[in-house]
């Protein structure tokens, strides 16, 4: 007797997790927090159902108790993620808004430069533009003429920088070779008056 009990108890709960890993199964990634809460609470139910020993309406209402708890704490779970959304779109759309009035803004500041642009342009003589144009002209010969002194004088300093370090270069190997002849004479000297 005791063996047969142990038989539907082992029966029950294996159609009890096959029932439950279907359920998941069908919920897929889509499903809600509630659903998956209720699936996973169900599980632990019919487990701890099992683990103590319940018969099979012990494991149904062990199994139902898990899938009450479940789904409330996926419900909470799901309403905090829907809250969290709203959030993100609200923000999503204020940002989409204060865009929208910023173009609108340039886009008026642009069109009013560039009537601003056209209306100056009426007032402007052509004797005003002549005038601006030889004013231009005569600048940039002036800029030219500083630009040349400056690189003329800086050419000068390259110049000079050169000659000296040629100089220095110069009187560097006289004084090497001076030594080195200064050298080999007192030697010839020696060897000179050791052969006398």
């Amino acid at each position: 007797m005791n063996r047969s009990k142990t038989l539907k108890n082992t029966t029950a709960a294996a159609l009890v997790l096959a029932f439950l890993s279907f359920q998941w199964g069908c919920a897929g990634p889509a499903a809600s927090k509630t659903v998956k809460g209720a699936g996973t609470g169900a599980a632990i139910g019919a487990v701890g159902g099992l683990v103590t020993g319940q018969d099979t309406g012990g494991l149904l209402a062990a199994r139902a108790a898990g899938a009450a708890i479940g789904a409330t704490v996926g419900a909470i779970q799901q309403n905090k993620e829907n809250k969290r959304q709203d959030t993100l779109a609200q923000q999503r759309a204020y940002n989409q808004a204060i865009a929208m009035q910023k173009r609108a803004i340039d886009k008026e500041k642009a069109e009013l430069q560039e009537e601003l642009e056209i209306a100056e342009g009426f007032r402007i003589s052509n004797a005003e533009l002549e005038e601006m144009s030889g004013r231009a002209e005569s600048a940039e010969e002036r800029l030219k003429a500083l630009q040349a002194v400056r690189q003329a004088a800086i050419d000068r300093k390259k110049a000079l920088d050169e000659m000296e370090q040629r100089e220095k270069d110069a009187l560097a190997e006289i004084a090497r070779l001076e030594k080195e002849l200064a050298a080999l004479e007192s030697e010839s000297g020696s060897i000179t008056s050791d052969l006398e």
